[in-house]
């Protein structure tokens, strides 16, 4: 875990951009911003719009509902406490550690949840994304597709030294898996019945 400590030199400046970024956006607010930018392009109607929020938000919730039990029934600690019980007393991670078990990733599972109602609706790539925070107003991030979302959060889960990649991958499939269901059984067209 050489790229998740707090002074590691092993760490690029884009991870640590991307660990810093979504330390302080939530799924919730990326996603929402994602997606309001991709519906803008698509010219949909405010009633399409309206389902696209409304199914990426069911199937975050959704996701998030069923990943925090699974922390508690696997209870598997987080890279600090097992760099800790190594012998490094001396080691921190980048951001700061959540004071719950680390897997299945929350951040993981509520992203690609989302990504994957997205990804149903918009079709992967070919979109322009731009997401901003006020909270690191120096740190601009540029997307075309929903993927490369979800890849830079596990990433900055990783490289912020508050996760393993299991986690995030383990997360990842439960929120697809959330997201393919919220998708085909929620607020479905009328035209679909």
């Amino acid at each position: 875990m050489t790229v998740g400590k707090i002074d590691s030199t092993e760490r690029p400046q884009d991870r640590a951009n991307v660990a810093l970024f979504y330390a302080t956006s939530s799924p919730t607010q990326v996603f929402n911003q994602a997606a309001r930018q991709v519906a803008q392009e698509e010219e949909h109607s405010l009633s399409e719009n309206a389902r696209t929020l409304a199914l990426i938000n069911m199937a975050m919730s959704d996701s998030l509902v069923t990943s925090f039990p699974n922390k508690y029934h696997y209870n598997f600690w987080r890279p600090e406490t097992a760099i800790h019980a190594g012998g490094d007393l001396s080691w921190s991670p980048f951001i700061v550690t959540p004071c719950f078990p680390s897997y299945p990733s929350n951040h993981g599972s509520a992203v690609n949840g989302a990504g994957e109602v997205l990804r149903r609706l918009y079709g992967e790539a070919g979109h322009s994304i731009t997401l901003t925070n006020p909270a690191v107003p120096s740190i601009v991030l540029q997307y075309t597709s929903f993927k490369q979302i979800t890849d830079d959060i596990s990433d900055a889960r990783v490289y912020g030294g508050i996760h393993f990649r299991t986690d995030q991958e383990a997360g990842a499939d439960l929120g697809r898996a959330v997201g393919t269901a919220v998708y085909k059984n929620n607020l479905r067209p009328a035209h679909d019945d």
